[in-house]
C-alpha cells in the first residue's frame, strides 16, 4: 500500500503538477515549509519562554479544573505526534513524514511544560501558544487535506496515518481553544483591585479587541465616569516606566539636542520593535492582492477552469482581507501602546524639570509644552512605522510594476523623484513654521491661565478690555502661524496625491502592450500599492517634522540650567553653632546685579532671628538664599547638617495653596498627627474660621486659594509650615496680610515667649515691615536700602536699633499689652465660596445636540462652505471615474478601436488633473479660510464670555478645566475637528464613488449595500457613544494634571523648602496615570472601530469574490471592483472613524458653547444714562445693602424661612464728595467685600439692587465694566501683563500717554531709578525682577497715570472734567516699610485731591486724619465717626484695634 504518486511531489514545488486537480502543495513542500521550519522555530520560542517563566512568581493559585483540562489534551496531542513518529518509522511508504514528525513531536514535548508555566505564572493567556498553536493549525489543515486527497480507501497504513493526523489537529485546536480561556477571576492586583480585561487577554482577543465589549456595552447603557473605565495597564503607568526614564532622561553635562530622541528611543526601545511584525504581516497580505486579482481574472478570462480552483480564490480571498483586518488591529495595538508610553515619559520629563528649575526661571511654556506640544509630538509619531514599511511597500511596488509593464513603469518613479524633491524643498520650512505656530500658542495659554488665576485683580484694577484686546490679538496672530504651517501641509498632500494621479497617465501611455482588462486592473492595483504608501508618506511627514519640532522645544526646555543649590552642609554642630551661617554673601537674580551686597551673618539654633528693612531692600532675596534658590551669588552659605533637615518650614511673601482642601493643604504630604493638627490650628487662629464654614476644615480653597480671604491664606500658609516636621522655619513676611489684632495673636501664639516655636525649641527666621515685634526677637538683622547690613545685635540692643530703623523710614512702636479674651471675642471670618464640583451634561457626552453643528457651521462662513462642497464633490467623482474610463478604454483597444490612443490618455489626464485641483482647492479652503475663521470667533465668544463672568465662577470652578477650554479644546478645533470635517466630507464623495464602482461587478452586489449600510449605522452608534464620551472624560482627565501643572509653577520654591519634590512627582504620575485611562481606551475604540470595518470590508470582498467566481462576471467590471476594494475597507473605515471623531471633537465646540451660554456674566437689566464725567462728585451711599457669595441665595428673597448666610449685613452710609474713609476689622470680617460691592464684583441680594448709589446713579444701572472704568481701584495683589511686554505697557495698557509722563509717575513712587537700570520705560519687564513691595509701588504708579489720562482725555465718555472721583485702595500698603508707605500717601493725597478715598487697612496710624473709619465685624458695619473721635470713646471697636495695634 502506497500513497497515490504525483509528478513532481518530492521537489520543493511548491504546487503540484498533474493530479490533485493542480491545486495542492508538493509533499516536500508541506514537508518542510509547513512543518520542519515552522515547528523548529516554535520549539526555540517554547524554549525561552519556557527558561523566562521558571524566573517568575506564581500569580495564579486557583483554576485547577482548566489546567487539568490543558495538561491532558497537550498530553494526547504529544502521544498522537508519537504515534505518527512510530508509524513513519514503522512502514517505509510513510518514512518521507519522519523528519517533520520528530519536530512536531519535539514541539508538542515543549507543550506541557510551558502550558503548566503559563497557567500559574502569567496573568493572560499564553501569547506564544496561542500564536504557535494557530499557526500551526491553519499549516496543519492544510496538510491534513492533503493527506486525505493522497489516501484510498484499501491503504490500511496510510488512513491510519491521516486519521492520527487528522485527530492531531483536532487536539491541538482543542489546546488552543483552552489555552485561550481567561484567568481574571483568579488574579487579583497588588492593591486588591481587579486587573484591566487587557491584562489578562490573550493574542486574539487583543487582535480583535474583543477585551473592549464590556466598556462599549457600559458606555452605551449608561453615562460613563472616570472611575467606570478599566484600569490603566501597569506595564503603561509612569511607577513602571519612571526608573528607566532617570537611568536614560537623567540631565547631565553631555547632553545636547539629540539626546531627548535617543532617550525615548531607548525607555521605547520593546514598545517600538513589537509593532514591526504585524506591520511586515500586513504588507505581505497587501502585496497578495494584486497577485489575487491577476489569478481571479486569469480565471474569469478561462471559461473551462476547474472549480476548485474558483473555491480556492474564495479561501484565498477569506485568508488576505482577514489577514488585512487582522495584522492591521494588532499594527495599530501594539503602536498605540507605545504612544502611550510617550506621552507618560514627556509629560514626566517636563514636570520634573519644572521642579528642578531654578526660582528665577519663567516655567509659563511649561502648561503648554505638556499639552499642547506633547499632542502634537503624539500626532507626529502616529505614522511613525509608516515610514520604513510605506518606503518598503513603494520599493515593491516599482519592482513589481517594472516586471508587469517594462520600461513604461519608469513614469511612475519619475513622477515619485519628482513629488519627492518637491516635497523636500517644501518641507524645509516646516520645522521653523511649526516652532512659531507652537510659540504664538504658548505665548497665549500662558497669558490666559495667568490672567484666570487673576482675574479678580484684572477686573478690579478695569483691565479686562485690554487683556481681552491682547488676548484676543494673539489668538489671531497664532492661527496666522499656524496658517503658514497648514499651507505646507496643503501643497505636500497634494504633492502626495501627485504620483497616483499622474502616473497611471503617463505609464499608460508610454507603454506600448495592447491595454488587456488584465494588464489594466493588474497595473493598477500595483499603481494603487504605490501611491497609497506614498500619500501616506507625504502626508505623514509634514506631522513628523512638527512634532520634531515640538520635541526640540522640550529639549530646550529640559536642557535649561537647573536649579544649583550653593549652599555648604557642615558636619554636627555643638553648642552655640549657626544653623546658618553666610560669609561674604553677595546674592542676586541677574548677573552683575547683586540686590544683597558682601554680607555675613550667623543664624543660632533656639532662636528667633527678624530680618528688617524697607521695601526692596532684600528682605526676600536673603530668605531666597538661606534656601539655596538664589541663582547670582557669591561668598558662603553654610548649614548645619544636624539642625537643618531637608524639609525646611517655608512660608512666601505671596501664600502657596494647592486647589484642595484647607486640612489637606495644611497636612500635605506629611502624615496625619491630630494633636499636632490641633496645635497648628490653635496657634494660627483658623478654629474660628472652621467654624462659619459649612465644610470646616474640608472646605476648598480654590484655586490660588481664591475661595478664602488673602489673611487666611497666610495662616494657612503659616500652619502647613508648622505642621511640617522640622526644627528650622523661614517666614517671609507673612503677618503682613492680617489685621492688626489678628496679627497680635498669631505672633504671640507662635513666635511669642511663651509661642509654639519657642515650646518645640525651634530655630525661625521673621522678616517684617511691623517693628513692634522686635522685642520678642532674639537676634535682630537690618538692612539698609543698598542691600547691606546696618545693625545685627540681640533684642536687649533695641534702642540702639530703633535709632538706626528711624533712618531707614522705619517707625519702631513698642509690644503692645493687649487682652487676648477680648480680641478673641471678635474672631470671625467670611464665608468662602465653596468651589463646588463641575457635573457634566451628559446629554452632551452622549450626545452632539444640533444646536453645537449650527454653532461651529456658522462660523465657518457660507461662502468657504459652499465652495468647500463644490470641490469635494468634484473629489469624489473624478478619483473614481478614473477606473470607470479605464474599462473603456481597455474594452476598446481590445478589439477594433473606435477611438484614438492620445484620445483615451488625454481625457484620462484631464480626469486625473481635476481630482488633484478639486483636492487642492478644498484642502485650501478649509485649511486656509475655515479654520482662521471659525477659530478667532469661536475663541472671542467664549474670551469675552471669560472677561465678563461673575467672579463667582472663579471660585467655584477649578481654574484647571477654564484653562482647558482655552488649550485642549481650542487645540481640537484648531487640529482634530477640521481636519475629520474636512476627511469625512472627501470619504464620504469617495465612497459614494467607489460603491458604484464595485456594484458594476454584478448587480446582486447592490442588494447587500443596505445590509451593510445598516451594520455600519449599527457599528457607529453603538460606539459613538462611548467614544464620544471617552473624548470628553479625555479632555476633563487632563484638567487635574493641569492644575497641578499650574500649581507647581507657582510653588515650587515652597515646595523644595517642604522636602515634597518627589511627593508631587508621585502625585504628578497618579494623576498622568488617570489622564492617560480615557485617552488610551479612545484610541483603542478607534482601533476597534477600525478593526471592525476591515472585517466588514473582508466580507464584501468574499462577496465579490464569489460572485464573480460562481456567476463568472465581466471581468473589467470585477477588476474595477477589486482595485477599488483595496481601498474600499480604508474609505468605510475613515468615514465611520471621521464621523466619530467630528462627533467626539465637537465635544470641544459643545463645551464652548456651554461655557458661554451658562456661565452668569456681569449686565444690567437697565441702563442709566451716564454724563461724560461721572462720577465727578463722588458721593456714595448705601441704603440697608445685603450680600452673599451664593448666587442662589442672591437671587432669593428675604422671606424664605432659612436666614441667608450674608457676608455683608444690612449695611448702610453715606460718604460725603472728597471723603476719605478707611475700612479696619479684622481678616474675613468683609471689608474687601464691600469694596467688591462698590465695583459691582460681588451683587446684592435682588431687592438691595437699587440701594447702592453713586453720585445720583444706582450702580445697578451701570455696565460693571464701564463702572470699573470710572472709579479708579488699586487691588491688593498686584498684576501684571507677560514677561516681555514693556513698562510703558503694563502702565498704560490703553497707550494714552506719552513716555514722559510713564517716568514721571514713575519717579513719583521710587521706581524710574529701577526702569531706567533695565532699559528704561520702552524696555521689556518682567514682574520677577520687582520685589513685592515694588510692585504696589507699580500699580499705584498705574492707578495715578490712569486718572491723569482720564483728566486730560477728549473723550467726552471718559473725560472727567470735574476733577473728583471715587477712589478705592485695597490694603496697598501690607508689603511697604513706613517711609514708602507715607510717601504713597503723599503722592495719593497730592494727585487724587478731591476724590472720594475708601482704604482698607490694617495700618492704623495712616488713617488718623482721614474724614471717617468704618468698623466692619462679621458682614455689618459696626462703627463709624472720625478717628480721633473715636479714639477718645471709651468703648469703641476702633479704640480697642488701636490698642491692639500698638497704638499710643
Amino acid at each position: 500500500m502506497e500513497f497515490s504518486a504525483c509528478i513532481g511531489d518530492d521537489s520543493l514545488g511548491p504546487v503540484v503538477q498533474g493530479c490533485r486537480d493542480n491545486f495542492d502543495f508538493t509533499l516536500r513542500f508541506e514537508s518542510i515549509v509547513l512543518s520542519i521550519v515552522p515547528n523548529s522555530i516554535f520549539v526555540a520560542i517554547a524554549i525561552l519562554r519556557t527558561a523566562f517563566l521558571c524566573r517568575q512568581k506564581r500569580l495564579v493559585l486557583r483554576g485547577a479544573l482548566l489546567l487539568a483540562a490543558k495538561l491532558t489534551v497537550a498530553s494526547a496531542y504529544l502521544c498522537l505526534q508519537i504515534s505518527l513518529v512510530a508509524l513513519s518509522a514503522k512502514h517505509r511508504i510513510l518514512q518521507p513524514f519522519i523528519s517533520s514528525t520528530i519536530v512536531s513531536t519535539l514541539f508538542a514535548a515543549c507543550i506541557v511544560p510551558l502550558s503548566f508555566l503559563e497557567h500559574s505564572r502569567s496573568a493572560r493567556p499564553s501569547v506564544a501558544l496561542s500564536i504557535c498553536l494557530g499557526i500551526n493549525l491553519l499549516l496543519g489543515i492544510a496538510q491534513t487535506r492533503t493527506l486525505w486527497l493522497m489516501t484510498t480507501d484499501n491503504q490500511t497504513h496510510n488512513a491510519i496515518f491521516a486519521r492520527l493526523f487528522t485527530a492531531a489537529v483536532v487536539a491541538e485546536a482543542l489546546l488552543l481553544l483552552l489555552e485561550n480561556q481567561g484567568k481574571s477571576r483568579w488574579i487579583r492586583c497588588g492593591d486588591g483591585g481587579m486587573p484591566s480585561p487587557e491584562e489578562v487577554s490573550g493574542i486574539f482577543s487583543l487582535g480583535t479587541f474583543f477585551w473592549m465589549r464590556q466598556l462599549f456595552l457600559d458606555g452605551y447603557r449608561k453615562v460613563l465616569r472616570v472611575e467606570d473605565l478599566f484600569p490603566l495597564d501597569r506595564s503603561l503607568s509612569v511607577e513602571t516606566i519612571q526608573p528607566k526614564m532617570e537611568r536614560i532622561l537623567s540631565p547631565g553635562p553631555g547632553a545636547h539636542q539629540s539626546s531627548l530622541v535617543l532617550g525615548l528611543a531607548k525607555i521605547l526601545s520593546g514598545s517600538l520593535m513589537i509593532p514591526v511584525i504585524p506591520r511586515l504581516c500586513l504588507v505581505g497580505f497587501r502585496f497578495s492582492q494584486p497577485m489575487f486579482i491577476e489569478a481571479l481574472l486569469g480565471y474569469l478570462q478561462q471559461p473551462e477552469a476547474p472549480s476548485n480552483k474558483g473555491y480556492g480564490l474564495i479561501g484565498a480571498a477569506v485568508l488576505i482581507y482577514s489577514g488585512i483586518a487582522v495584522s492591521n488591529a494588532l499594527y495599530w495595538y501594539f503602536h498605540e501602546r507605545m504612544l502611550c508610553k510617550n506621552r507618560a515619559v514627556l509629560v514626566t520629563a517636563v514636570y520634573e524639570a519644572v521642579t528642578r528649575a531654578p526660582a528665577s526661571a519663567s516655567n509659563s511654556d511649561a502648561l503648554t509644552l505638556m499639552s499642547t506640544d506633547i499632542e502634537q509630538i503624539a500626532m507626529g509619531f502616529l505614522n511613525l512605522h509608516e515610514f520604513w514599511a510605506n518606503s518598503i511597500e513603494i520599493g515593491l511596488a516599482v519592482w513589481m510594476l517594472e516586471r508587469h509593464l517594462g520600461l513604461a513603469s519608469l513614469a511612475p518613479i519619475a513622477t515619485v523623484l519628482v513629488c519627492v524633491i518637491c516635497s523636500l524643498a517644501v518641507l524645509r520650512l516646516a520645522g521653523s513654521a511649526q516652532e512659531t505656530w507652537m510659540a504664538k500658542t504658548q505665548e497665549r495659554v500662558g497669558f490666559t491661565a495667568s490672567v484666570i488665576s487673576g482675574m479678580k485683580q484684572f477686573k478690579i484694577s478695569a483691565l479686562t478690555r485690554p487683556v481681552e484686546h491682547m488676548i484676543q490679538k494673539m489668538r489671531v496672530s497664532e492661527l496666522e502661524a499656524a496658517s503658514s504651517m497648514r499651507l505646507i501641509i496643503i501643497v505636500v498632500a497634494t504633492l502626495g496625491y501627485a504620483p497616483m494621479a499622474i502616473s497611471p497617465v503617463i505609464t499608460f501611455a508610454l507603454t506600448s502592450r495592447t491595454l488587456e482588462v488584465s494588464t489594466v486592473y493588474t497595473s493598477m492595483s500595483y499603481l494603487v500599492l504605490l501611491g497609497d504608501p506614498l500619500g501616506n508618506l507625504f502626508e505623514a511627514v509634514p506631522s513628523l517634522l512638527a512634532g520634531l519640532a515640538c520635541l526640540r522645544r522640550i529639549q530646550t526646555f529640559l536642557l535649561q540650567e537647573a536649579r544649583t543649590d550653593l549652599r555648604t552642609p557642615r558636619a554636627d554642630v555643638d553648642g552655640e553653632e549657626a544653623v546658618v551661617s553666610i560669609r561674604d554673601g553677595s546674592f542676586g537674580w541677574e548677573n552683575g546685579k547683586y540686590i544683597l551686597a558682601n554680607i555675613s551673618v550667623d543664624f543660632l539654633p533656639c532662636r528667633l532671628a527678624m530680618v528688617v528693612g524697607p521695601v526692596a531692600s532684600g528682605k526676600s532675596t536673603l530668605c531666597k538664599a538661606i534656601l539655596g534658590e538664589v541663582p547670582v551669588s557669591s561668598g558662603k552659605v553654610i548649614t548645619s547638617s544636624t539642625w537643618m533637615s531637608k524639609r525646611i518650614g517655608y512660608c512666601d511673601q505671596t501664600p502657596y495653596l494647592a486647589n484642595q482642601s484647607i486640612r489637606d493643604n495644611i497636612i500635605g504630604f506629611s502624615p496625619f498627627d491630630p494633636a499636632r493638627y490641633e496645635e497648628v490650628v490653635f496657634a494660627t487662629l483658623l478654629q474660628s474660621d472652621f467654624d462659619q464654614l459649612s465644610r470646616g476644615d474640608d472646605t476648598l480653597v480654590g484655586s490660588s486659594g481664591i475661595a478664602v480671604s488673602g489673611g487666611q491664606r497666610q495662616r494657612i500658609s503659616i500652619a502647613r509650615a508648622l505642621y511640617l516636621d522640622t526644627n528650622f522655619l523661614v517666614f517671609d513676611d507673612v503677618l503682613s496680610g492680617l489685621d492688626e489684632h489678628t496679627a497680635e495673636q498669631v505672633f504671640h501664639r507662635v513666635f511669642g515667649p511663651d509661642g509654639l516655636l519657642r515650646r518645640r525649641k525651634s530655630t525661625a527666621i521673621l522678616c517684617t515691615h511691623a517693628i513692634r515685634w522686635l522685642p520678642a526677637a532674639d537676634q535682630i538683622i537690618v538692612i539698609n536700602s543698598s542691600g547691606g547690613i546696618t545693625e545685627q545685635r540681640g533684642h536687649q540692643d533695641l534702642g540702639t536699633i530703633e535709632k538706626n530703623v528711624r533712618g531707614l523710614g522705619i517707625d519702631p512702636h513698642e509690644r503692645p499689652n493687649v487682652d487676648i479674651e477680648k480680641v478673641l471675642e471678635s474672631t470671625t471670618t467670611a464665608l468662602a465660596t465653596q468651589p463646588s464640583q463641575s457635573h457634566r451634561d451628559d446629554q452632551v457626552k452622549t450626545k452632539a445636540s444640533r444646536g453645537v453643528y449650527r454653532r461651529y457651521i456658522s462660523t465657518l462662513g457660507k461662502r468657504n462652505i459652499f465652495a468647500f462642497l463644490i470641490f469635494g464633490a468634484g473629489w469624489g467623482f473624478f478619483y473614481n471615474w478614473g477606473n470607470i474610463w479605464l474599462k473603456f478604454w481597455s474594452e476598446d483597444s481590445s478589439s477594433n478601436p473606435s477611438r484614438t490612443k492620445s484620445f483615451y490618455v488625454g481625457m484620462y489626464g484631464l480626469f486625473q488633473m481635476l481630482y488633484l485641483a478639486s483636492l487642492f482647492f478644498a484642502a485650501f479652503i478649509c485649511f486656509r479660510h475655515m479654520i482662521q475663521t471659525s477659530g478667532a470667533r469661536l475663541h472671542h465668544t467664549a474670551l469675552h464670555t471669560l472677561v465678563t463672568a461673575q467672579l463667582g465662577l472663579f471660585a467655584s470652578t477649578d481654574h484647571g478645566v477654564i484653562t482647558n477650554l482655552f488649550s485642549q479644546d481650542l487645540t481640537l478645533i484648531d487640529g482634530e475637528l477640521p481636519m475629520a470635517v474636512v476627511n469625512l466630507s472627501w470619504d464620504i464623495f469617495n465612497a459614494l464613488g467607489m460603491a458604484a464602482v464595485i456594484a458594476t461587478s454584478s448587480p446582486y452586489l447592490a442588494l447587500a449595500y443596505p445590509v451593510i449600510a445598516a451594520v455600519l449605522y449599527v457599528v457607529q452608534k453603538f460606539y459613538l457613544r462611548t467614544s464620544r464620551q471617552l473624548r470628553i472624560l479625555d479632555l476633563e482627565a487632563k484638567s487635574p494634571l493641569y492644575t497641578q501643572f499650574l500649581d507647581t509653577l507657582k510653588g515650587v520654591v515652597t515646595l523644595r523648602a517642604f522636602g515634597w519634590v518627589q511627593d508631587n512627582i508621585g502625585l504628578n504620575g497618579d494623576l498622568l496615570d488617570t489622564s492617560q485611562r480615557p485617552a488610551y481606551l479612545l484610541a483603542m475604540a478607534q482601533r476597534c472601530l477600525g478593526f471592525t470595518v476591515q472585517t466588514l470590508t473582508a466580507v464584501l470582498a468574499v462577496i465579490v469574490v464569489s460572485l464573480a467566481t460562481q456567476l463568472r462576471s465581466n471581468s473589467a467590471f470585477t477588476g474595477a471592483s477589486l482595485v477599488t476594494l483595496m481601498s474600499f475597507g480604508d474609505i468605510l473605515a475613515f468615514i465611520v472613524r471621521w464621523y466619530t471623531q467630528v462627533e467626539t471633537c465637537i465635544g470641544a465646540v459643545s463645551r464652548l458653547k456651554i461655557f458661554s451660554e451658562s456661565t452668569p456674566v456681569e449686565g444690567i437689566e437697565e441702563s442709566a444714562e451716564l454724563d461724560g464725567h461721572w462720577p465727578s462728585r463722588g458721593e456714595i451711599e448705601m441704603q440697608g445693602v445685603s450680600a452673599t457669595y451664593s448666587d442662589n441665595e442672591a437671587s432669593s428673597t428675604s422671606s424664605t424661612s432659612t436666614p441667608l448666610a450674608m457676608v455683608l449685613n444690612n449695611i448702610t452710609f453715606k460718604i460725603l464728595p472728597g471723603q476719605k474713609v478707611a475700612i479696619c476689622g479684622r481678616t474675613g470680617s468683609g471689608k474687601s467685600s464691600l469694596l467688591l460691592l462698590l465695583l459691582r464684583l460681588l451683587d446684592p441680594v435682588a431687592e438691595h439692587a437699587l440701594h447702592i448709589i453713586v453720585d445720583g446713579v444706582p450702580i445697578a444701572r451701570v455696565p460693571p465694566a464701564t463702572l470699573r472704568q470710572r472709579i479708579i481701584a488699586i487691588p491688593q495683589d498686584p498684576i501684571f501683563f507677560p514677561s516681555g511686554t514693556s513698562f510703558a505697557f503694563n502702565l498704560d495698557p490703553l497707550q494714552v500717554s506719552t513716555e514722559s509722563e510713564c517716568r514721571e509717575v514713575l519717579g513719583m513712587v521710587g521706581l524710574l531709578d529701577h526702569v531706567d537700570q533695565h532699559g528704561g520705560v520702552a524696555a521689556g519687564m518682567s514682574a520677577e525682577a520687582l520685589s513685592q513691595g515694588q510692585k504696589q509701588l507699580f500699580n499705584v504708579a498705574r492707578a495715578i497715570l490712569r486718572r491723569r489720562s482720564d483728566t486730560k482725555s477728549g473723550d467726552e465718555k471718559s473725560s472727567r472734567y470735574g476733577g473728583g472721583g471715587v477712589l478705592l485702595l485695597d490694603e496697598i500698603s501690607a508689603s511697604l516699610d513706613k517711609s514708602t508707605e507715607e510717601t504713597i500717601h503723599r503722592v495719593i493725597d497730592g494727585e487724587f485731591k478731591g476724590y472720594t478715598v475708601l482704604m482698607i487697612t490694617h495700618r492704623l496710624e495712616p488713617i488718623l486724619n482721614f474724614d471717617a473709619v468704618f468698623v466692619m465685624d462679621k458682614g455689618c458695619l459696626v462703627e463709624r465717626g472720625a478717628p480721633r473721635e473715636l479714639l477718645q470713646t471709651e468703648g469703641s471697636r476702633f479704640r480697642d484695634l488701636w490698642a491692639a495695634a500698638g497704638g499710643k
